[in-house]
């Protein structure tokens, strides 16, 4: 089963029809409507969602360990995980990750994790896919 990207998809075609005619860039700056140049602005809209989230600040690199652990504890294939993250092959997922295959659908994860997402939007408890 592919994942479920229809949420993002729809937002990326709701920008696009903001920007697509400038150039192809698909975000720009509010503020100067020309391509966003270095990470400040976006560190510092970061911080501001965090704050108001009630989350301890993380880098914005940190999503990327969240993702990858949150497919596996959904059941993901490792190697289907790599591929998201952009790699090759699934051993860097091993070595990185190892703790959260091993773990995957143990002692009920999968639907605690399902509880944590439905929270923020009940409408996205089926968003997940159901491996295995």
């Amino acid at each position: 089963m592919a994942f479920p990207v229809l949420g993002a998809l729809e937002s990326l075609k709701g920008q696009q029809a903001h920007t697509k005619l400038r150039g192809g860039t698909i975000f720009l700056s509010p503020t100067y409507g020309a391509q966003w140049t270095g990470d400040k602005a976006t560190r510092k809209r970061w911080r501001r969602v965090l704050l108001l989230a009630g989350v301890r600040y993380r880098n914005p690199y940190q999503t990327r360990h969240t993702f990858a652990s949150s497919l596996l504890m959904l059941g993901a294939n490792p190697m289907y995980v790599a591929t998201q993250l952009g790699h090759v092959d699934s051993a860097l997922v091993f070595k990185t990750y190892g703790r959260w295959v091993s773990a995957g659908l143990d002692s009920g994860k999968r639907e605690r994790l399902l509880q944590l997402y439905t929270r923020t939007d009940v409408r996205k408890g089926e968003e997940f896919p159901r491996f295995g």
